[in-house]
């Protein structure tokens, strides 16, 4: 037979736990920005997870790009001056297609 205490002791131990397995790891996507400035990307290494946004801001006077180099995303142009923002589906390495000698990496962060 179980008592009304009984019950709601199991009911509480119930929603603990699954208060739990909703919290267990999953985390909110974040957001990470990126300046452009003297044709470099700063930082040059981001960590960031799958999901993440990353934000591009251009400093110099004159268009740039963020491109993927396995083509799995792209800002497209980004004006001087201006913003372009990405959804990050993985690490990897990035460049700008206008001037390629500029260069990125996404780090998969822990």
């Amino acid at each position: 037979m179980t008592t009304r205490r009984g019950t709601r002791v199991v009911a509480a131990a119930a929603l603990a736990a699954a208060a739990g397995a909703c919290a267990g790891g999953e985390r909110a996507p974040e957001r990470h920005e990126i300046e452009i400035r003297a044709f470099v990307f700063v930082p040059a290494a981001q960590a960031a997870r799958p999901g993440d946004t990353l934000v591009f801001v251009n400093r110099d006077a004159v268009p740039h790009t963020a491109t993927a180099n396995d083509g799995s995303w792209d800002t497209g142009d980004i004006p001087a001056n201006g913003t372009k923002a990405v959804v990050v589906p993985a690490a990897g390495d990035y460049r700008c297609a206008i001037h390629p000698t500029m260069v990125g990496r996404v780090d998969a962060e822990k």
